[in-house]
């Protein structure tokens, strides 16, 4: 003999699955963490430019106040890299790069998405 499960508890069960499934996709509308694909492109044009800049081994005091002299904002320190992670003009960044004190200047690589 089958088993029979009053039709009260299917239904119960069908609505517990669409209120699951209807509050996964509800979350993400109107969530700032989530923003439209074509609003991500506009806030990357937006975004001030990054660069790295790797200094020699001794010198991070002279190459923060250099980057002070150059109007450059430091963002981040990779202390271990020894690298300052700095945001301003390209035309600044680039002129950092005749300094003895400094390895080298590159751009922030721009991240994607695989899927996009």
């Amino acid at each position: 003999m089958k088993d029979y499960i009053p039709s009260h508890f299917q239904w119960l069960t069908w609505f517990i699955g669409f209120a699951l499934v209807l509050s996964m996709t509800a979350s993400y509308a109107g969530n700032p963490a989530f923003p439209p694909i074509d609003e991500r492109l506009v806030d990357m044009a937006e975004q001030p430019t990054r660069f790295y800049v790797k200094y020699t081994q001794g010198a991070e005091q002279q190459v923060r106040e250099l980057l002070t002299s150059h109007q450059l904002e430091v963002v981040e320190v990779l202390e271990n890299q020894r690298v300052f992670v700095v945001s301003g003009e390209q035309e600044k960044a680039d002129s950092l790069s005749n300094s003895a004190l400094v390895e080298y200047v590159e751009p922030e690589p721009t991240r994607k998405l695989y899927s996009q």
